[in-house]
């Protein structure tokens, strides 16, 4: 997944980027496709994830692919319970998704991935949230993450 701590990678400047973290997803397998993905905590039990856009992230009609949505999603909900301290790197994997797609991604604008922890029992991370651009919902979800224990030696 990475290398995420609470807070990682350098402060970001810019006037999109107030308060976000960076981390560079590289390397070989999937996850180097995302690139740098930008991070922030909004509170105890919420954060912040953003990434950018382009065309090659669109589908033929211009807008936001499903597909991109769905995997950004899957990057997103691990980095926000990491970014907000509640979730080591490499410590949970997906049971779940509920996603409803509620309105079109434009590919020329960052993607913002709200994550709020809802629950968390000794397994189990409840979260809910949704992607949006200038405000504008794309995506509303639900998801569940199952805490892995250490690794077995």
């Amino acid at each position: 997944m990475g290398d995420i701590d609470r807070p990682s990678g350098p402060h970001v400047e810019g006037p999109d980027a107030d308060g976000f973290y960076a981390k560079t997803f590289d390397g070989p397998g999937f996850n180097g496709t995302f690139g740098r993905i930008l991070c922030r905590p909004e509170g105890e039990t919420i954060a912040r994830v953003r990434i950018g856009t382009g065309p090659e992230r669109a589908n033929p009609h211009g807008a936001l692919h499903g597909g991109f949505l769905l995997a950004f999603l899957d990057q997103a909900v691990f980095v926000g319970p990491i970014t907000i301290g509640r979730l080591p790197p490499n410590g949970a994997v997906t049971l779940n998704f509920a996603t409803q797609f509620v309105g079109p991604g434009r590919a020329d604008i960052p993607l913002d991935c709200v994550v709020e922890i809802v629950s968390e029992t000794g397994k189990l991370l409840f979260l809910r949230g949704q992607m949006e651009q200038e405000g504008r919902p794309v995506l509303s979800y639900q998801a569940t993450l199952r805490k892995l224990g250490p690794p077995r030696g």
